[in-house]
């Protein structure tokens, strides 16, 4: 390689960093209040999961499908689980 680029200069590139436009930047939200959460985790066989999966893609949420099939059955389910804040990472372009 040294024969075919021997004879060019050497370069250096800068780095420019660009402001992001207004466009580009997110929208500032109204915070949500701060609720402690836990993990919940468990086994299940392969229909199910892809039932769980399909009804949740329904409702938004798998958090939000538990939490309205469990008022459905009479429970007193918090407001934040049936209408949890989405957080999902959203992109312009």
């Amino acid at each position: 390689m040294a024969p075919i680029t021997g004879d060019l200069p050497a370069t250096t590139g800068t780095r420019v960093e660009v402001e992001p436009s207004a466009k580009h930047r997110q929208a500032a939200t109204e915070a949500a209040p701060k609720v402690e959460l836990v993990q919940v985790n468990f086994r299940a066989s392969k229909g199910l999961a892809k039932l769980i999966a399909r009804l949740s893609a329904e409702r938004g949420s798998t958090r939000r499908l538990v939490a309205q099939l469990l008022q459905l059955d009479g429970h007193e389910v918090p407001e934040v689980d049936l209408n949890p804040p989405d957080t999902r990472r959203r992109y312009d372009d």
